[in-house]
């Protein structure tokens, strides 16, 4: 009865949809959950995901958790975490990210979960980074350590939406630092983002963890292309 008179005045709603959640709904209502495009990339090394980093860097696993598509639910919902200030879509989406660690197995080969950072002056005229609440869901769900201020951002890059690859690679070389190397060494670090494309700035960002001690780096994201 008490939950039913909470509801009334403060109801929970889908974070896909907003729609009232139902009993036993948590986060996101049944149909939605549903409806996300899973990759099932989780379990396959081979990945197109992983195959973006052959040749470029060596990671022990990488992966997207969902397919993305323009006008897609997912989009709608990444734009709402990224632009409209709906943090909870983010642990929402970190605690899928987190299942997916733990169903695969790859869960075991971390040590510590970091966001990739945004430069602080963008920080601060969003407010947050959306990749911090990723991880506060996936922590969340596997109990692995996180932290969010081992690495940071020292160059305010351009957007990369428009830049062709190379561009893009240029852009990001050499525009992240380590802030707390003890953190990271000897660790089994894993790279958290919300879209990829390219994945120059997750090289750049795993590059510079390896260069100072970091044990081995793995990535995974909500969301690619492929």
């Amino acid at each position: 009865m008490l939950n039913d008179l909470v509801s009334l005045f403060y109801p929970r709603n889908c974070v896909c949809c907003q729609q009232p959640l139902i009993k036993r709904e948590t986060d996101c209502c049944i149909m939605c959950l549903t409806e996300l495009p899973r990759t099932n990339f989780a379990t396959n090394n081979e990945n197109p995901v992983a195959k973006l980093f052959w040749g470029r860097i060596e990671l022990t696993f990488g992966y997207s958790v969902f397919h993305f598509s323009k006008g897609g639910k997912l989009q709608s919902m990444l734009h709402s975490l990224k632009y409209q200030n709906k943090t909870q879509v983010g642990i929402f989406l970190g605690k899928e990210m987190g299942q997916e660690l733990i169903k695969s197995g790859k869960n075991e080969k971390i040590d510590l979960i970091i966001p990739i950072p945004l430069h602080p002056e963008k920080e601060r005229l969003r407010g947050y980074n959306q990749s911090d609440f990723l991880v506060k869901g996936m922590s969340n769900i596997t109990s692995i350590p996180s932290d969010n201020n081992a690495v940071i951002r020292t160059v305010h890059t351009t957007s990369q939406t428009r830049k062709a690859k190379f561009d893009r690679w240029k852009n990001v070389d050499s525009i992240f630092q380590v802030k707390r190397p003890k953190q990271i060494t000897g660790k089994n670090i894993l790279l958290v983002d919300d879209v990829i494309t390219t994945g120059s700035t997750l090289e750049s960002c795993a590059k510079v963890l390896l260069e100072n001690g970091a044990s081995s780096v793995s990535i995974v994201v909500v969301a690619s292309g492929t």
